[in-house]
Formats: structure tokens, sequence, C-alpha cells
């Protein structure tokens, strides 16, 4: 048995007009060539599915029994090319997208402008570390990173923004009068521990080295443990900027200067991989955001 699915729209055509012409010319096609294919279905069905007369084409007993599951079959495969055709234009499916701190509030403001063109579009963010999500892009298990500039050959990027270190104080000792040198040499100085976040831990090892700082008292799993801590009073932590969105007004961040002080993040993806979905979002990244110059 073999027929498809233009033979069925030809049959729910016809049944609906119960007139060769009428459904002919609803499908565009010549008369002769809508009688072959509901020929066609017949010969394929073994069964006689209209009874053509004086009051033009009248569906038989075994014409009336299928058509309500033709008519299912039919919207069944027009949902399925519109489905398809939304798919290879980047308007429906889904987004899976790692980010970082650093990218804390432009990532999910960047997804909700896209959502407002694609609602159709299911957006996965994932934070998670720029080491992950450069594996991850080379898998094919994520079509974007916001992350640190990449270093395998195989990816690109479009440059957003520089992030840099800051030193997080607690509010209370904060003021005009606050020596930031004097503070990065004497006060307890907190870090998170190294394999939760390695690229800001390599980042604020080499700004340590540098600046031949020392004075590590205290490790935290996260952070938000860190913000909490220096909030406390317990030490100072020197962190990303963009930790401004999660601090609150206990903390005083200070900005650093010098070597190893900033970095820049980058929209990442792998070319290598065919995604119009992921097309989409990086031409409105770039039509949004270019690149500093």
């Amino acid at each position: 048995m073999r027929f498809d699915l233009r033979q069925l729209q030809a049959f729910v055509m016809l049944a609906e007009s119960a007139n060769y012409r009428e459904a002919a010319s609803r499908l565009f096609v010549t008369q002769p060539a809508l009688t072959k294919q509901i020929q066609g279905l017949e010969q394929a069905l073994g069964s006689t599915l209209f009874n053509r007369g004086r009051h033009g084409a009248e569906l038989t007993a075994i014409g009336l029994q299928l058509l309500p599951q033709a008519k299912a079959l039919v919207d069944h495969g027009k949902g399925f090319e519109r489905h398809a055709l939304a798919l290879a234009s980047g308007a429906a499916g889904r987004l899976n997208i790692g980010f970082g701190l650093s990218s804390f509030a432009l990532a999910p403001s960047l997804v909700a402008r896209f959502k407002q063109q694609a609602p159709d579009v299911l957006v996965h963010l994932r934070d998670t570390t720029s080491a992950i999500q450069q594996e991850h892009l080379l898998a094919g298990r994520l079509q974007l990173g916001f992350m640190r500039r990449p270093d395998a050959p195989q990816l690109r990027e479009h440059r957003l923004l520089t992030d840099r270190l800051v030193l997080a104080v607690p509010t209370q000792v904060a003021g005009p009068d606050f020596d930031l040198e004097r503070a990065l040499i004497r006060d307890p100085l907190l870090q998170m521990v190294g394999h939760r976040c390695p690229g800001l831990s390599q980042q604020i090892a080499r700004f340590l080295g540098a600046n031949r700082l020392t004075g590590l008292i205290q490790e935290a799993e996260d952070i938000q443990t860190l913000v909490a801590l220096v909030a406390a009073g317990i030490g100072n932590a020197i962190l990303p900027r963009s930790v401004g969105f999660i601090a609150g007004k206990e903390v005083t961040l200070y900005p650093l200067s010098g070597p190893w002080s900033e970095w820049e993040i980058s929209l990442v993806w792998n070319p290598e991989f065919a995604d119009p979905i992921r097309d989409r979002f990086l031409a409105m990244v770039r039509e949004t955001h270019p690149e500093p110059a």
C-alpha cells in the first residue's frame, strides 16, 4: 500500500467540495490530474472512495469512514511542514547558551530581546565556566557561549565587553579615605576555590603574582559566599567588576588596574555545526552590540 500526502489532500478537498472542477481549482491542478490522484489512492487502498454522478462526487461508505483520519493526516502533514520551515528559518526550535558572571546581565537581556523576535524558540541558559563552555561548543552540546576569548582555533567569536578585577570590601570600612594599595597589602584576602571557576582563579593568581601580593586566608565554594563573607567583615575579595549585579549595599567595589586586571568577554560559537537559530541570534547581537573598536 503506497500513497502520499498529495493524494490525501486531493481526497479531502474533493470530499469537502463534492465537485471535481472546484476541488481541482482549489488544489491548483487540472481535473485529469485530480482524477489520477484519486484513482491512484483508491488503487492503493483497494477501495472505491467516491461515486461520481449527476450531483458530483459523493463519498462511499468507506470514504465516509476514512475521511476523518485523512483530514487528521493532512493537518499533521501541514503542521510538519510549518515546523520544518520554522526550524530552517530560525523561527522555532531550541537554543542552548552558556554564560558566566561577566555576562550576568548582558546574556539574559539579549535573550529577552531575541524572544521578542522569535517567541517560538525555546532558549536554555546555562551558568557555567568558560572552560566548560568551550568544551561543550566543540562537542556541539552548546550552540553559543558568553565566555572568555576561546583558545580553540575552530571556534569563532564576536567580542562584546571588557570585564576587570575589583577589590570588594565591607562598606563599613570604605569611604573617601580608603587606601586601596594598603588594603591589598595588609588586609585579609578571601579566595574562591580554584576548580569552581578556573579562568577567574587563574586571572586573580596572575594579578596577585604580578603585584607580589599574598595573604589568602579563606576559600569559598562560590561567588555568592565570598560576597557574603566580605559583607560580614571577614575580609576583602578580588572579584570581577560584574559582581556588582549581585553585591548588596553592604559591599563596596574598588576597580583594580595593572597587569592581568582585565579580560575580554565574547559571544562564541562553532561554525562546524550548521544552525539557523544560532545564526539568527548572532545577527541580532551583531546589530545591537557591534564589536568594540
